[in-house]
């Protein structure tokens, strides 16, 4: 479990940095309006390939039959999954065909000139929508067998390839659509590879469409359409805030909100690289001890996510202008370090469910969550839509982060109840001991933050943009004259 946990840490940051990196070049040859528009289908797409809970569901089912040393079993579940991969892939994509097709034409502020790159883009959105889906069963295989670690380093590489092909075609000069290129390209080799993978690792499984079984298929949907609930509300908080965005304020304001979750997602996942590889493991440990253990296993791993949180939020939180403007810099780098900080102070609420998820997925047992999900998804669109049209990008964050403030008190008191916990046991290690611990370090950075005084801020600002700009220079062997301006 900890070598998946470190690679997972690995892959997730590999991902993160590589759009970190990627996101200012990018920009900064495109403008806003282009990567305002790309950042939109992004989204849109990211919304459809959601895999219905499915991905779970195989992970889970194969991790309880890997104990027993039961290939018969695996082989069912993985002909079952890779059923409901293909009909899901040509569904989601007819799906999102469909909602570019009435997204596009409303689209606010758009300069004319992009309308026809909007429809490529959505185009190649389409189709990536597609294979994303089609090629997902594999790593969910590999993932259930406890080869996450092999999972990761597919991850890893196709970050770094994503690096290096987008450099080239900015550097090239060859424009947004490229960069979309790039997306599907990606996606095919990471598929591609993880077919290999799985082919070598797991001899012993069999995938024939002619063992296809309807009843395993049925058990594999009792529980993914709870995990696809909570997946598709997942999606709809998260991925709609660019959409919003656009369609409430305008083509750049979705370049906003697109810097600002990236900024929180890098925060985020210093905790939620740790749930990936929960799952399997309490999926083994429910199989073979019962709930038991994973009550325990939940106290110390949000105690421990928690802890981690602190040390990365407050920083965060205290240098996110110096951050934002020296990663952006300009009018959208002012904008998005608003948008960030909201995003990333909501972690000071939903990090308590983090593990929950995975843990409870493990014991079939998610079904409050899926409601609970739910009510924050609806509630997050339509605040998020209000609040926009009110007070900007700003007010798209806040829009999104207000419900879970207070749907997180049932978030928590579900967990504790599945687990037959106490919450004198949860506020004394998942609170008490992190927030004490982190303290003392937090102190610190505050302090700092007030000692500095604004002219030393703004000369930190510049140093850390000309060290920024001279490695994307770098990377882009001299660069554009448009990624300098």
């Amino acid at each position: 479990m900890l070598s998946g946990i470190f690679t997972t840490y690995l892959a997730r940051f590999a991902s993160l940095v590589s759009f970190v990196v990627l996101l200012p070049v990018v920009l900064g040859s495109v403008g806003p309006a282009a990567y305002g528009v790309y950042a939109m289908t992004v989204a849109l797409g990211a919304l459809f390939q959601q895999d219905l809970g499915m991905g779970g569901a195989t992970t889970r089912f194969v991790a309880v039959a890997v104990p027993k040393r039961d290939y018969r079993r695996i082989q069912d579940v993985a002909v079952a999954s890779l059923v409901f991969y293909i009909v899901t892939a040509v569904a989601m994509a007819a799906a999102v065909a469909v909602v570019f097709s009435l997204t596009i034409p409303a689209m606010n502020d758009v300069p004319p000139a992009m309308e026809q790159t909007a429809y490529v883009l959505g185009g190649l959105g389409v189709v990536n929508v597609f294979f994303v889906l089609l090629l997902s069963s594999n790593r969910q295989l590999l993932i259930g067998v406890g080869r996450l670690s092999d999972v990761n380093l597919l991850l890893i590489g196709q970050a770094l390839l994503r690096v290096a092909l987008t450099v080239l075609v900015i550097a090239l000069d060859a424009g947004i659509v490229a960069v979309a290129v790039v997306d599907l390209t990606v996606t095919l080799v990471l598929g591609a590879a993880a077919y290999v993978v799985r082919r070598l690792r797991l001899r012993q499984v069999r995938v024939s469409l002619r063992r296809f079984r309807i009843p395993v298929l049925k058990e594999l949907f009792s529980m993914s359409y709870q995990l696809m609930i909570i997946g598709l509300a997942s999606a709809l908080i998260m991925q709609t805030g660019s959409v919003i965005a656009v369609l409430t304020v305008s083509a750049a304001a979705g370049a906003v909100f697109a810097a600002g979750s990236r900024a929180y997602q890098l925060v985020k996942e210093v905790t939620n690289s740790l749930s990936l590889a929960v799952l399997p493991a309490a999926s083994m440990r429910y199989a073979e001890f019962g709930p038991r253990h994973n009550g325990e296993l939940y106290l110390r791993g949000t105690m421990l996510a928690n802890m981690l949180m602190l040390l990365a939020l407050v920083p965060a939180l205290t240098f996110m202008d110096v951050i934002m403007d020296a990663w952006v810099g300009g009018a959208v780098g002012i904008a998005a370090a608003g948008v960030a900080r909201v995003l990333v102070a909501s972690m000071l609420f939903n990090n308590n469910h983090l593990l929950a998820l995975p843990i409870l997925t493990a014991q079939g047992s998610v079904s409050v969550f899926s409601i609970l999900h739910s009510l924050w998804a609806v509630s997050a669109v339509v605040l998020s839509a209000v609040f926009g049209s009110m007070w900007g990008v700003a007010g798209v964050a806040a829009g999104i982060v207000m419900p879970i403030v207070i749907l997180e008190l049932f978030y928590v008191r579900a967990t504790l109840s599945q687990l037959d916990l106490g919450v004198r046991d949860f506020i004394k290690q998942c609170l008490m001991r992190p927030y004490l611990t982190a303290a003392p370090p937090a102190a610190v950075v505050v302090g700092l933050s007030i000692c500095i005084d604004p002219t030393t801020r703004v000369q930190v600002r510049q140093v850390v943009r000309r060290v920024i700009r001279r490695s994307d220079g770098e990377a882009l062997e001299g660069g554009s004259p448009a990624a300098d301006q």
